[in-house]
């Protein structure tokens, strides 16, 4: 069985940039602007949308070259404009936008998700028909072929290239190939058999094409979105010169299910790389089209203002406040997680302050302050670190939905967790039930929070601290499960708000946990917003106080507090800082 399930769930990407419009179509006199993420042999482009193109058609619009009306496989919609990655020697010359069409292949069967691929490109003329204009998608492909489609995926083959030389025995200036062979050669985009031999007329495999693919976007400066692999059966088969490559490319490789649909677990199905096997025309189609809306990577209008297009600060955090950087990296930029510095994970609340302090990234997102050794080694380093804050966020305890217990004073939560105080849930106010209170790790944010509000220098009770959840989905489980029926038993546990309602989707947090009341105040939007409930704190953008005024982070400070910072921070799962009407044209 082929891709089928990837190309489905390809075309619906593809036609969700449908609900994507501009305000209004862009003047055609405006000039395009110029703009590039770093020196690069490549560079991104925005072109203004003529009005002649309606807005339900910006979706299948792509750029081109007005001289020689090329298409540029290489652009997007997005922000208003259409964006385009072109090479830099070509980066003068005067673009324009159009609707392009696919090529009407004499075989083509719509019935067969294999044209899907070869259509598409077709529309950029990366896939040409043959001499019947057929588009034979299950035809293998020799490796010069290969390379001419690759050539021309990434417009290379716009640019004339010179050479007296001829490197390869078997590639001869008279050959179709030749441009594309040694152009690729001279790149470093690929190399031959041998010294002396490319083998042009050889059957191209799946892993050779790899890490051809993977060779044109390094040269050009792309990378793709940061996501995991899929759950690959025979990636022992890769050759040890192709793995880097497979890496490179992220998921965007060529993968079979297996032929036994019957038993395939379509919750994590294995996928075949068949590395060695004789790569198909649909096979390399199908990688460069996943690499359309992969690998291309442009800034917005925002991002641009505040000069995220040039730079962006190094971001980590605490593991509750990774949707921030999501958030903020898919406000900023089409295709965000395709950013050179976008981190996959953040490191955990203890160590993100560890790394800011040690000047290993440039800011965090922090949903706590810091814990009292994280002051000391700040101290003992000579930084002070300023925290600026975007967000409402609170401490919260929690305990099994059945129990029926409503609340704690702070006190009780002092004894419960310093001094070990109670074995049972009468004892605070509840019902005859056992109390089985479970605690954070040292080095976590949520122990921050202890330390800040109940520990006054005091260390969990070593009885407690055989219960310790070593992450902040744990405790979630860790409570769930811990409940008893003979004898009767609740557990105890604390977290941050917003992440605790956050997880609902992942654990079914409200129909097995509820909130408790702390000196009788709910923790709730609105009290953690005025202030009324007792735990409730800010999440913070943290800065080396001595960070420079123009400095990325400082900026992304700044961002953060504007509406469509304030924005990500609702998107994140966050209380917002500031409502839509606190915003003044100085802010």
């Amino acid at each position: 069985m082929k891709k089928v399930l990837a190309i489905v769930l390809s075309f619906a990407m593809i036609l969700s940039t449908t609900v994507i419009f501009a305000e209004e179509p862009k003047n055609e006199e405006t000039p395009p602007k110029y703009y590039s993420f770093e020196e690069s042999t490549f560079v991104k482009i925005k072109i203004p949308i003529p009005e002649s193109i309606a807005k339900n058609d910006y979706w299948r619009a792509v750029a081109r070259y007005k001289d020689s009306g090329k298409a540029i496989t290489l652009s997007e919609y997005y922000d208003g404009y259409i964006h385009a990655t072109v090479p830099l020697e070509l980066a003068e010359k005067e673009l324009d936008v159009f609707i392009a069409d696919s090529i009407p292949f004499t075989d083509y069967d719509e019935t067969v998700m294999e044209f899907f691929d070869m259509s598409w490109l077709s529309r950029t003329g990366v896939i040409l028909g043959n001499e019947k204009g057929e588009a034979k998608p299950f035809d293998n492909v020799t490796r010069a072929e290969a390379i001419a489609m690759i050539m021309r995926f990434m417009g290379l083959d716009n640019i004339h290239f010179e050479s007296s030389e001829e490197i390869f025995e078997d590639v001869s200036r008279n050959d179709w190939f030749y441009n594309s062979v040694m152009q690729a050669q001279h790149c470093g985009i690929v190399r031959g058999d041998s010294d002396v031999t490319f083998s042009p007329l050889r059957n191209v495999t799946r892993e050779e094409v790899t890490t051809m693919v993977a060779g044109a976007l390094k040269y050009a400066g792309l990378t793709c979105v940061k996501r995991g692999v899929g759950n690959i059966a025979d990636k022992d088969k890769i050759s040890d010169w192709a793995k880097d490559s497979y890496e490179y490319i992220r998921g965007n490789y060529i993968y079979d299910y297996s032929a036994d649909t019957d038993n395939i677990d379509w919750d994590n199905p294995e996928q075949f790389l068949y590395p060695g096997q004789n790569a198909t025309r649909e096979d390399v189609a199908y990688m460069l089209n996943s690499l359309i809306g992969d690998c291309q990577l442009y800034a917005s209008d925002l991002a641009v203002k505040y000069g995220f297009d040039k730079a962006m600060p190094i971001m980590d955090g605490s593991t509750s406040t990774y949707p921030f950087t999501q958030n903020v990296y898919s406000s900023l930029f089409y295709n965000g997680m395709a950013h050179p510095q976008y981190p996959e994970k953040h490191s955990k609340s203890h160590v993100s302050y560890q790394r800011l302090i040690n000047g290993e990234v440039d800011m965090i997102f922090a949903s706590v302050y810091p814990a009292s050794d994280i002051l000391e080694l700040a101290k003992e380093k000579g930084v002070e670190l300023e925290l600026i804050p975007i967000a409402y966020d609170a401490m919260i305890f929690f305990t099994n939905k059945d129990n029926p217990a409503t609340g704690l004073t702070t006190e009780q939560i002092s004894n419960i967790y310093v001094n070990d105080a109670y074995d049972n849930w009468s004892e605070l106010g509840g019902g005859d039930a056992l109390l089985y209170p479970y605690c954070r790790n040292n080095d976590s944010g949520s122990h921050a929070q202890m330390e800040r509000h109940f520990l006054n220098g005091n260390e969990i009770h070593p009885e407690v601290q055989k219960e310790t959840s070593f992450t902040m989905s744990n405790i979630l489980t860790d409570v769930m499960d811990a409940k008893t029926e003979s004898p009767t038993g609740y557990a105890l546990g604390y977290s941050i708000y917003y992440y605790y309602h956050n997880m609902d989707m992942f654990y079914d947090v409200h129909n097995n946990l509820k909130l408790l009341a702390i000196d009788g105040i709910m923790p709730t939007d609105e009290t953690i917003a005025n202030g009324t409930y007792p735990l409730s704190n800010n999440t913070y953008v943290v800065l080396r106080k001595d960070s420079p005024k123009d400095s990325p982070e400082r900026k992304m400070a700044e961002f953060m507090l504007t509406e469509e910072g304030q924005q990500c921070v609702e998107s994140s799962g966050f209380g917002r800082l500031l409502k839509p009407n606190e915003f003044t044209e100085d802010k």
